[in-house]
């Protein structure tokens, strides 16, 4: 039996486009909440920002917890839990009254709820899907975090201008109730397998007709070499130790040009509103890089489109350095080439890891090298503005930043054997 519908790999990536647009929308919102925060109470900007920083820290300390339950659970119940808990983390945030509870109600409840939908679960879950176009379909998806950046910051801006920032959590929370729970929790599966399909689209072999019927589970998995890799087997190979430094040097990398960038243009002599629209272009544009590197990344190898991606950023952050009033067409070379940049990196990383260590574990394997990146963000952001303090500028930070571009493609390269150590797997 031949079944001609068309493949469901490709509804499961619209559905990980929404939900990435709703979990990275409620992220980057964090930044106008903050401002009618800090003037309803006048606690002090470092205080209130370390919600911020906590986010970052749980979302990462959590996401091996999270690869866990992946791998039990599969994502049809463990992203509507996730979306439950962002539900709670948003409600109770709008009735705060002191900074501690902001703490836990943002800082620790949403973060777990966000990377239990988030980046680190649709990096787990659409590898499942994918192996011939798996930088596309990631692209594609994370393509969603952009949407989230340009469509939810100004909405809970004009919601918060309206009505106030706790009626602005409420229906963010709402938002989150009547879109990521329904989608997922009606529409999600974790593999082809379950419903009878292969990666990819492939059509159903002769003498596989039968499986389909009777235990679809059996069809052959997303990967071009059966092994079974576990967590104790892939610490035992250096492409997962590369994999786990690139993982923090990234966001390190992009954190420290991304927060403070709009700081830095506003230091060159342009407006705060300039600044915050060529980060929004940058956005828009990482979004368009998402699906550009990913198809990429399939049709020349993972390791060019990322030495080109990170290519592309590192001529964007030496746009930022150079910027001046004379010459503010920089700002444009920094959001085209730091987009692009930025956005080669959601479809290849994921991308990579998967070519390596696909299989029965690798919610496990993939979590537990995530946890470096919430590590890796916040030292990049705190390291950038400790050395502006010390030298009154993001000149010698940016340089740091462009050393640690070079350094991620020379970590990345080392990942790049078709198949990773399999000593004990």
């Amino acid at each position: 039996m031949k079944r001609n519908r068309p493949f469901y790999g490709w509804t499961i990536v619209g559905i990980s486009f929404v939900t990435l647009a709703v979990g990275f929308g409620i992220w980057y919102s964090f930044s106008v909440f903050f401002v009618a925060i800090l003037k309803e109470f006048g606690w002090d900007r470092a205080s209130t920002a370390g919600v911020f920083s906590l986010f970052m820290l749980v979302h990462s300390a959590v996401a091996f917890f999270i690869g866990s339950l992946h791998d039990r659970f599969g994502p049809r119940k463990v992203i509507p839990l996730g979306s439950l808990l962002i539900v709670i983390g948003l409600l109770a945030s709008s009735r705060i009254e002191s900074l501690w509870q902001l703490y836990l109600s943002f800082g620790v409840i949403t973060a777990i709820g966000i990377c239990t939908i988030g980046f680190v679960s649709q990096s787990i879950l659409l590898p499942n899907w994918f192996l011939k176009k798996r930088g596309l379909a990631l692209g594609i998806a994370m393509a969603g975090i952009g949407m989230g950046m340009q469509v939810f910051v100004p909405l809970a801006q004009y919601i918060i201008s309206s009505w106030g920032w706790r009626s602005a959590y409420c229906l963010l929370a709402a938002t989150v109730a009547c879109i990521a729970i329904p989608l997922n929790a009606i529409f999600q599966r974790k593999n082809p397998q379950e419903i009878g399909e292969l990666p990819d689209g492939e059509k159903i072999a002769i003498g596989q007709e039968d499986i389909i019927e009777d235990s679809p589970s059996q069809l052959p998995m997303a990967q071009d070499i059966q092994t079974e890799w576990t967590l104790a087997g892939s610490l035992r190979t250096r492409q997962f130790w590369f994999l786990f430094l690139t993982y923090f040097f990234i966001p390190m990398a992009v954190q420290g040009v991304l927060i403070h960038q709009v700081a830095h243009v506003v230091d060159q002599g342009f407006s705060a509103a300039r600044g915050a629209f060529f980060f929004g272009l940058a956005g828009i544009v990482g979004s368009a890089g998402k699906i550009l590197f990913g198809h990429l990344s399939d049709k020349i190898g993972r390791d060019r489109a990322f030495t080109i991606g990170m290519g592309c950023a590192f001529l964007g952050v030496l746009s930022l350095m150079s910027l001046s009033t004379n010459h503010d067409w920089l700002l444009y070379g920094y959001a085209i080439f730091f987009g692009l940049g930025y956005g080669s990196i959601a479809p290849i990383f994921p991308s990579r890891a998967a070519d390596l260590f696909q299989g029965a574990h690798f919610g496990k394997i993939y979590g537990f090298i995530a946890i470096s990146g919430g590590f890796g963000g916040a030292t990049g952001t705190w390291l950038s503005g400790k050395i502006f303090d010390l030298t009154a500028s993001y000149k010698i930070a940016f340089l740091g930043v462009l050393t640690v571009f070079v350094f991620i493609v020379i970590l990345f390269w080392l990942t790049s054997p078709d198949t990773p150590d399999d000593e004990d797997a």
